[in-house]
């Protein structure tokens, strides 16, 4: 199965690339649309949700890629009993937590010829958290997740993005990316067995993958408010393999340490007052 790693982060959505020509949308009743996620008085949640179509190395450290979809769920607003107000994405500067989701398809070395000798590593899906700051013209954010069935690792990632509003419709960001594994992820993605080396035909030596940082690079995105209900995103990054990831024989044969990914898509803004008043 081909990978299909994407990411649907609530409340933080995927970053965007924008349609930065062409987008003549009809024309919003409010010039300042684009940026106004308040709800309206009894909204109780706010929800974007769309899908994107991305593209992606086949598996982590290829240097082949695959187009794939991918949902966008992004958390404007949620007001709970008791609890009151605990998401506000309409509150422009301070901080804010997020549940973190990624996936991580399924690596099976039939696919690739490159692999051959390597075990198959199953689906996996990565849970955790993430903070973010939220300024003017800076966004920062950090997450950990860890994950379940293919690989049971932690994960992370640090970033911070230089935010411009060329108008009120389009907002862009531009930044550098860093991430980091412990030692699970990275034997299970980069590290070759010896039963595996020798499977290989002496094509992939043995190597033991230790934890550490996993790739460094850059992000640029935009997003685009079409109309008060429907937005435009999309990305496009590149990211360096280093450390353990970049020395693995796997990248080093099979694959390569640059790594690019892109991808495009929209959602659409849902309002529901949970005791239908």
């Amino acid at each position: 199965m081909r990978r299909s790693s994407s990411r649907a982060v609530l409340y933080t959505g995927i970053l965007g690339i924008g349609i930065l020509a062409g987008l003549a949308g009809p024309a919003l009743a409010d010039p300042d649309l684009a940026n106004n996620t308040t709800p309206t008085p009894g909204t109780d949640i706010m929800l974007e949700l769309g899908a994107a179509a991305r593209v992606a190395p086949a598996f982590p450290g290829a240097d082949n890629y695959t187009l794939y979809p991918a949902p966008i769920i992004k958390l404007r607003f949620l007001k709970l009993p008791i609890f009151g107000t605990v998401a506000d994405s309409s509150k422009n500067v301070g901080l804010g937590l997020y549940p973190a989701f990624n996936f991580e398809g399924e690596r099976d070395a039939a696919d690739h010829s490159e692999l051959r000798g390597l075990r198959t590593v199953k689906w996996a899906i990565e849970l955790g958290a993430g903070v973010r700051y939220t300024g003017d013209f800076v966004e920062a954010y950090a997450e950990v997740r860890r994950g379940f069935n293919g690989h049971h690792g932690f994960v992370g990632e640090l970033g911070i993005d230089a935010v411009a509003r060329p108008s009120d419709r389009l907002k862009l960001k531009l930044g550098p990316r860093l991430s980091f594994a412990d030692s699970e992820y990275m034997s299970t993605y980069f590290g070759v067995s010896s039963g595996e080396a020798t499977a290989s035909g002496g094509r992939l030596s043995a190597y033991d993958a230790g934890g550490g940082f996993r790739d460094m690079g850059l992000q640029f995105g935009a997003e685009y408010a079409w109309s008060d209900r429907i937005t435009l995103y999309g990305d496009a990054g590149y990211r360096r393999l280093v450390g353990d990831a970049a020395d693995s024989p796997i990248v080093k044969r099979a694959g390569s340490e640059n790594q690019f990914t892109a991808g495009l898509g929209l959602t659409y803004r849902f309002s529901w007052n949970v005791d239908g008043k």
